[in-house]
């Protein structure tokens, strides 16, 4: 049997440098090539081994109506510091969806944010639990 794993997604941006400096700078990403295949301008931007392909349609398909954050659902990050992820993400455009919340139920904690083309991004961060003396 052969595995798969997730290389890249792919998103649709009005501006393509203001994409990359908010993944990079608010969310840690880091930047990769930067290239232009016909039809679009992309960058690549990388969280461990995946990442996004952001893409600026460019010649017939730039006129086209896009309706930026509607047909896709979000983005979830694993990050060390959700508080100051959202903190980040708010002071380089980004909109803050739901502000970093303790979630026991899934012993997490979750914040979200719309990154400048209106796409989500949740950010997860695992709780911490410390034993007491008397825990085993």
């Amino acid at each position: 049997m052969t595995t798969t794993e997730l290389s890249l997604t792919a998103l649709n941006v009005a501006d393509l440098d203001r994409a990359v400096r908010f993944y990079v700078d608010a969310l840690g990403f880091t930047e990769g090539d930067r290239f232009s295949a016909g039809e679009f301008d992309a960058a690549i931007v990388r969280a461990g081994a995946g990442g996004l392909e952001l893409m600026l349609p460019t010649g017939e398909s730039a006129g086209r109506s896009r309706e930026h954050g509607q047909m896709f659902g979000k983005l979830v990050l694993s990050v060390d510091d959700v508080e100051a992820r959202v903190a980040s993400a708010a002071g380089h455009g980004g909109e803050v969806v739901m502000p970093a919340t303790e979630v026991a139920r899934f012993g997490m904690i979750i914040g979200m944010v719309r990154d400048p083309d209106g796409y989500l991004v949740e950010m997860t961060q695992r709780l911490r639990h410390q034993n007491g003396p008397d825990e085993h």
